[in-house]
């Protein structure tokens, strides 16, 4: 301990702190002098604490633990010497200071044995201590909330993607695999008889990805909210020059893009770098599939996209698009098979015959039987790796 500290009575913080400061979840100790001896001792355990803080002079000296102190007074005529009883405090902090940097000066040092707690002052003034535990578990609560609140932005995000229109219907499946996601889909109106149904995943994870889905979400509220008007190419070169302007070097985003075009009956592919696309065609003996490979390079790394190299499909009544994440093909089982391409393939081509409205049960009845019931059989090596999005259009 840090014994030229000197200490100001005990008072009230002179002040509110922020919920990300220390100050915020100081617990108020008593102050035990010990010159006061068994008198202020017993004076002390009254307040009722874990631990009491001694002073020795005037100056911070140590804490000591409520129950140890009891035994020292049974039948004891003077107080002994406490020095060898005292636990050494992680330190004095200022209850300004950030919670995240009072935790990296704990990693930082050299913990006394026993030691677990900070002395917190302020102004000069005694406010309290801050145990460890307290500081890991508040923390803790407050990421999680933090982690709650931003996977309801992104849900919402996700919601606002509807189709009202007669002419197709779309499924639009998200499953996060963590806490936050890095897929991202969106139905955008850019015409009376055009549409965007976009598809994204984000090469980061969790925060990193969940910040580049919402900056994507801003996107395509500011496209609507300014009624913009623009080909194919046109949006999906103002989409690859907002991922560049937004991302670090090193992030990018694998994206489809279907361009749905009711005046010419055709539908525009761009697959940047995202999975395999099925196109399901009616024909007179049923129906045929065909498989559309990226054509063009992931959103963001490129300044300039050659978009010519664009699919383009006619609009036929029964004709179907699907497109999935790599975090369905990459799930893995007990036995670390990936789910892979080929049970992929022949899981949407299952899809086929059965109504939209029931895929999505499906689907998540596929991802339990294949990875199982987590968190039971993930120290098995079954796993949800990545999230899992599926968007599947269909034109009646």
């Amino acid at each position: 301990m840090d014994e030229q500290c000197a200490i100001a009575p005990v008072k009230a913080p002179g002040q509110y702190f922020s919920p990300l400061q220390i100050g915020s979840i100081v617990e108020l100790i008593p102050l035990f002098p010990e010159e006061s001896g068994v008198v202020g001792a017993h004076a002390a355990l009254k307040v009722g604490r874990e631990v009491i803080l001694v002073l020795r002079k005037g100056k911070f000296f140590g804490l000591i633990a409520c129950r140890t102190l009891e035994k020292l007074l049974d039948n004891a005529a003077c107080l002994p010497d406490l020095t060898a009883y005292l636990i050494p405090p992680l330190g004095i902090v200022d209850a300004s200071a950030s919670l995240d940097a009072v935790m990296a000066r704990y990693l930082r040092g050299e913990v006394g044995e026993g030691a677990g707690w900070f002395v917190v002052v302020h102004k000069e003034s005694y406010l309290g201590v801050a145990g460890l535990r307290r500081i890991i578990e508040y923390t803790n609560t407050m990421r999680v909330r933090d982690l709650i609140q931003a996977r309801e932005i992104q849900r919402y995000l996700l919601d606002k993607s509807q189709v009202t229109d007669e002419r197709f219907r779309v499924l639009l499946y998200n499953k996060m695999a963590h806490e936050l996601g890095g897929d991202f889909y969106r139905v955008f109106r850019s015409g009376k008889d055009r549409f965007l149904i976009g598809c994204f995943d984000v090469a980061g994870k969790n925060i990193s990805g969940s910040l580049a889905t919402m900056a994507l979400g801003a996107c395509f509220s500011a496209l609507e909210l300014l009624t913009f008007e623009g080909c194919p190419e046109e949006i999906t070169r103002f989409i690859n020059s907002l991922v560049r302007d937004v991302s670090p070097p090193g992030l990018f985003i694998t994206a489809v893009l279907f361009y749905v075009d009711f005046t010419s009956m055709t539908v525009t592919l761009h697959n940047c770098g995202f999975s395999p696309v099925l196109v399901f065609m009616p024909r007179d003996t049923g129906i045929a599939y065909k498989v559309i490979q990226p054509s063009f390079p992931p959103l963001g790394i490129q300044e300039e996209l050659d978009l010519a190299a664009g699919q383009t499909v006619p609009i036929k009544a029964g004709l179907r698009l699907s497109a999935y994440s790599d975090g369905l093909t990459d799930m893995t089982n007990i036995h670390r098979e990936r789910y892979g391409e080929e049970r992929t393939f022949a899981l949407l081509k299952k899809f086929h015959r059965i109504p939209q409205d029931r895929l999505r049960g499906l689907l998540e009845k596929e991802i339990a039987a294949w990875i199982g019931e987590a968190p039971f059989t993930a120290h098995r090596g079954a796993s949800l790796a990545d999230d899992v999005t599926l968007v599947d259009i269909r034109f009646v």
